[in-house]
């Protein structure tokens, strides 16, 4: 079955004055088509990035 959306190894990193901070770090993972993805983890794991990841991606294209 195609996949709607596949993400590999996805990473995000934000240069700071004190830095860089990895919010994501290889992160992969597969949406099948008419299935249901959840994207679970404790506050500050960097599931909001993700998302927002994907969607700034989507606007490029």
């Amino acid at each position: 079955m195609t996949a709607l959306l596949e993400v590999k190894n996805l990473r995000v990193q934000f240069k700071l004055a004190e830095g860089i901070i990895k919010a994501v770090d290889g992160v992969s993972f597969r949406v099948p088509q008419r299935g249901t993805v959840a994207l679970v983890g404790e506050s500050g794991s960097g599931k909001s990035v993700v998302s927002q990841s994907i969607i700034v991606r989507r606007q490029r294209l």
